[in-house]
């Protein structure tokens, strides 16, 4: 029997049945600022404008691309969300190069919305934990003097503004900071920053505040010990005990 043989009429109808012309699919145009944006960023990648050149005016931007001026300026704010150029009052557009900082803003609007979903804030204290266990790890074994006399710098800060909760918040999240810098790899350091800043946003406001910046600012002392003392191992579990304590004292209470 060859093949095709044995399908019925109806069968090869069923097969061959047309798409729907009554579901709209309307085609989305896109919007001239998109094109834009399109052409630039095409021109910057391959070099026509290199890193640190200015471009065009906008008025010799709208008349290259025959569009008006607000198509050019959200075609430039777009670029410059991306890290390609850089936008200063009163001057020209200047091209850059994404930083490790603008690769890792762009996933905040994602990462907000994931840490809204169930079990979000959970995975993201899990990813934070793996994340400076590495981090800790890798300062007990490498850390020069120079970073140990920072790190401890860092903790004589966070101790001295325990009675201030704005400003033990920034002097916590920069001795963890500067842990994260010890690597000499800024993609670590925006890594490291972006997850702090979007944990901490997500956090209800604690009871028995200070008592609780009391006992963070002792387990960082903990940490800096066993880093100092070049404890690979112990650096891990007091950061990790630190972590978890803060995880359960923030979103487990009560």
């Amino acid at each position: 029997m060859m093949i095709g043989e044995g399908i019925s009429r109806s069968d090869h109808q069923v097969a061959s049945k047309p798409m729907s012309i009554n579901v709209k699919r309307p085609v989305v145009r896109k919007r001239l600022s998109e094109g834009v944006e399109e052409e630039l960023e095409r021109i910057i990648r391959q070099g026509e404008i290199l890193e640190g050149e200015q471009l065009p005016s906008e008025r010799e931007l709208m008349t290259m691309f025959d569009v008006g001026r607000p198509s050019i300026r959200e075609a430039l704010a777009a670029l410059s969300h991306k890290g390609l150029v850089k936008i200063a009052s009163g001057e020209r557009a200047k091209v850059t190069r994404p930083s490790a900082e603008t690769i890792v803003s762009t996933l905040s609007g994602l990462s907000k919305d994931f840490l809204a979903q169930p079990n979000g804030i959970k995975y993201f204290e899990q990813l934070r934990q793996f994340f400076e266990s590495s981090l800790v790890r890798y300062a007990a074994e490498h850390a020069t003097d120079e970073q140990i006399g920072n790190l401890e710098r860092a903790l004589g800060a966070n101790k001295a503004t325990i009675d201030d909760a704005e400003r033990f918040a920034q002097s916590d999240m920069n001795f963890h900071r500067v842990i994260a810098e010890v690597p000499g790899n800024p993609i670590f350091v925006a890594v490291h920053q972006a997850i702090v800043d979007w944990l901490i946003g997500a956090r209800p406001k604690p009871a028995r505040a200070k008592d609780l910046r009391q006992i963070a600012y002792e387990q960082h002392e903990a940490i800096f010990q066993c880093i100092r003392d070049k404890d690979i191992a112990g650096s891990d579990r007091a950061v990790l005990v630190h972590l978890e304590h803060l995880y359960v004292a923030y979103f487990e209470q009560g």
